[in-house]
């Protein structure tokens, strides 16, 4: 059986550096914008909070699913892929959402501004689509480790001349 366990991980720790970086950056913008204009965008707070929810989410889900690795087969150990699953799905949701309106509202250098805090904003918008392909990609991986695993607990160790329904050898 093929295990996408070690991709998985490689990705979540890409998931992980890239949350840190946008949580920064937002968490630096709503500073700067609540202190020199008295106000803050209610999208930099979500990607604030979408950031602070995968640095969450990444350890809790690690563990589970390198915990579950070794006892991954077929026919069972469908639960750990399941929640993992359930989980990405909720952030990659929210990534989308974020990344969709912050660049909607940000599309290019112009309407960002200009200097340091136009910068911040584009950089904002990047990392908030950085992981969103990073958790699509998750997904991807995910489903092959359960189709991997489906295909196994349907598999049969029979010849293939007897799967065939021909006892006697001929095809």
């Amino acid at each position: 059986m093929s295990s996408y366990v070690i991709p998985r991980a490689a990705l979540y720790a890409l998931l992980w550096a890239s949350s840190i970086v946008e949580l920064g950056l937002t968490g630096y913008r709503v500073r700067h914008t609540k202190t020199s204009a008295g106000f803050y965008d209610p999208i930099v707070v979500e990607l604030l909070v979408t950031a602070a929810l995968t640095l969450i989410w990444i350890p809790i889900t690690v563990f589970a699913h390198v915990r579950k690795a070794k006892s991954l087969h077929g026919g069972s150990g469908y639960a750990p892929l399941h929640g993992e699953s359930a989980g990405n799905f909720v952030v990659w949701v929210m990534y989308l959402v974020g990344g969709a309106i912050a660049t909607h509202k940000w599309p290019s250098p112009a309407f960002a501004g200009a200097g340091k805090e136009g910068h911040v904003l584009l950089s904002i918008v990047a990392f908030a689509w950085i992981p969103f392909g990073v958790l699509s990609l998750v997904k991807v991986f995910t489903l092959m480790q359960y189709a991997a695993l489906k295909a196994e607990s349907h598999s049969s160790h029979a010849p293939i001349n007897e799967k065939a329904g021909n006892g006697n050898g001929n095809a």
